[in-house]
């Protein structure tokens, strides 16, 4: 035995409590190992003082496609959210997170309550040592729309009132595609039955003609994320010429007033019938035009010979009268026989 060792063994050891100086190297092991530890609580206390709540009351909620496979239309929407954060973070704002939702279009279409977890709670900024601690509300309805596209009928539009006398729009004027296509969110497509062009002028025109045209949405407030996938479309309008048509034969009536009602009776009309040129829109058939000459005797009072202008109208807006012939009547009127008093 070495010298060195037959000191620690007689003189050194002896000097040790035997509670110690069993298994000392395990318990001095033991006691370095309880300093570690009691040093980390420590320190862990020590942080815990550091970390306290704050409560960000407006974090702006995003809503996502669950499934990637369409687009949500975008709402605002904020909510309480409170976190344990080290208290030296002074900047934090309601911006640096951001509550990420994830939806399906069954959700969105049956407007179902989103319940609002943890776990949803995006950092937009890196925070150490942050925890969510709770969201307020829990849950909120959904309320969103989503991006949809539709097909609808294009109308085109002209006013035929600015054609030239003499003419007309033959048929509707059609629109090549009949239907566009367009995109935006679902409830507001649902408000839009057909698109109109921009208005087509007529003026001075007298033959058929194609051309573009703009489209444009109707004026809703709704429809102002809504885009037409085409810009135009091309319009054919068809121009004719309307050639007056004639109509014979047509009974003369004369219209008197009251005091020549009852003074004056008619002797005879020559003419008794005439005819009348008419222009006609959209009536294919002569004879379901009513049209009806007549000679305006309400300021005759006397009896004797008159040639009187004929005059004629139309129960119906699209015929109009362009000539009569002839364009004059005479008639001869006589005193009205008095009624036998006996």
């Amino acid at each position: 035995m070495s010298s060195r060792s037959k000191f620690w063994n007689e003189k050194v050891l002896p000097c040790v409590p035997g509670i110690i100086r069993h298994d000392f190297w395990r318990k001095l092991f033991a006691l370095f190992f309880a300093l570690l530890l009691w040093g980390a609580v420590k320190q862990q206390i020590r942080s815990s003082a550091d970390i306290g709540e704050r409560t960000l009351n407006r974090v702006p909620v995003h809503f996502v496609a669950k499934d990637g496979d369409f687009k949500v239309v975008p709402r605002d929407e904020f909510v309480s959210v409170t976190v344990r954060v080290p208290k030296d973070v002074k900047d934090l704002k309601d911006t640096d997170l951001t509550l990420e939702c994830p939806v399906t279009i069954s959700q969105i279409e049956n407007n179902e309550p989103m319940k609002l977890e943890l776990g949803m709670v995006k950092r937009n900024r890196q925070i150490d040592n942050l925890t969510v601690q709770k969201i307020l509300p829990e849950a909120i309805l959904l309320n969103l729309d989503y991006v949809d596209e539709m097909d609808v009928k294009v109308l085109p539009v002209c006013d035929a009132a600015e054609l030239m006398d003499g003419y007309r729009v033959y048929r509707a004027p059609v629109a090549d595609p009949e239907k566009v296509r367009i995109r935006g969110p679902k409830r507001a497509l649902a408000t839009i039955p057909y698109l109109e062009t921009e208005k087509i002028p007529l003026s001075n025109v007298t033959k058929s003609f194609s051309r573009l045209a703009q489209l444009r949405l109707p004026n809703n407030e709704k429809n102002g994320n809504v885009e037409i996938l085409s810009d135009s479309v091309r319009v054919e309008v068809e121009i004719k010429k309307n050639d007056p048509r004639p109509i014979a034969g047509i009974p003369i009536q004369v219209l008197f007033g009251r005091t020549g009602a009852n003074t004056l009776t008619i002797a005879k009309i020559q003419p008794e019938s005439i005819t009348v040129l008419v222009e006609i829109d959209a009536i294919p058939d002569v004879s379901m035009i009513r049209v009806h000459p007549f000679l305006d005797l309400s300021e005759v009072t006397k009896p004797g010979v008159y040639n009187v202008d004929i005059k004629c109208w139309s129960d119906n807006d699209n015929v109009k009268v362009v000539e009569l012939i002839p364009a004059q009547a005479t008639v001869t009127l006589e005193p009205a026989v008095p009624a036998s008093s006996n």
